[in-house]
């Protein structure tokens, strides 16, 4: 992202719980091979891998699906992984990362696919990356030096970075195909280094969830050089899925070195909270 203006501090909200079992902090963050992003071609279409249930009756650990998204420009698969309740009318998601060298989103999406438990009355989606190749190769862009955060057909610009048409890239009309598939109510796009939840006034409420949860401020994600509420949409996810879409998106700007208890314990069952997935 471009810049930040703060604009709120974070508010407390009814459904706030602080305190987690000590079972979710730290250790064993690691996926096992079936869970890892993969890198090669050779991976099945859809695929199921149970898991096991959460010791509660309203909470379940259970993988129920992983699916294929579609594929990066050098042909590594985007995969969405499921938990949850596949008949649940309220589908959330959380994206784990847009630009392959900001990191800590995936440790937070690999983490909820891994061992946190999630709502039986919610249809919860995770990508842990849309931008496989920029993830291996630690760079923001995809591999045409496309920033996949200014590609998308909303207020698209031609840029060095912008990529030659709207939604030019393969990783940003597989992930529309896809949102436009599932109909996410709530959507977490996971990013760094500024420490805020994007300010959406499509939905304060679940921007000041979000904000309680992570204990992180509000603030403007400014993209270009217009600020405010008035400013055009801008050619990013979360403008698209507002203008276009009937659910709501929020961009979460993750803090430059956020520590492991804070992406594991803290923002893992905090964003599902926030959405009411927990």
């Amino acid at each position: 992202m471009c810049a930040v203006t703060l604009c709120d501090t974070p508010l407390m909200y009814p459904f706030t719980r602080r305190a987690l079992p000590v079972l979710l902090a730290v250790g064993g963050l690691l996926l096992p091979a079936a869970l890892a992003i993969p890198t090669g071609q050779a991976a099945a279409r859809t695929t199921s891998a149970p898991t096991a249930e959460a010791d509660t009756d309203m909470r379940s650990n259970a993988l129920r699906e992983r699916r294929l998204v579609g594929r990066s420009v050098q042909g590594r698969p985007i995969w969405a992984y499921r938990k949850g309740n596949p008949q649940a009318e309220r589908v959330v998601l959380v994206l784990g990362q847009m630009h392959g060298d900001e990191r800590a989103g995936v440790r937070t999406a690999r983490h909820i696919i891994r061992r946190v438990p999630v709502s039986r009355r919610a249809d919860v989606w995770i990508i842990p990356t849309m931008n496989p190749d920029g993830y291996a190769a630690d760079t923001r862009n995809n591999a045409r030096g496309v920033d996949l955060n200014r590609n998308w057909p909303t207020g698209w610009e031609p840029t060095s970075t912008s990529g030659p048409a709207p939604a030019s890239e393969p990783e940003t009309r597989a992930m529309r195909a896809f949102l436009k598939r599932v109909q996410p109510t709530f959507i977490a796009s996971l990013h760094q280094p500024f420490g805020v939840i994007g300010r959406s006034d499509k939905n304060m409420r679940y921007v000041r969830r979000l904000s309680a949860e992570l204990d992180l401020p509000i603030a403007r994600v400014q993209v270009g050089d217009c600020v405010g509420p008035d400013c055009p949409p801008g050619p990013t996810l979360t403008s698209w899925y507002n203008t276009r879409q009937p659910g709501y998106c929020v961009t979460i700007e993750f803090p430059a070195r956020p520590s492991e208890a804070f992406l594991t314990t803290t923002a893992g069952p905090g964003i599902l909270r926030a959405m009411f997935a927990y």
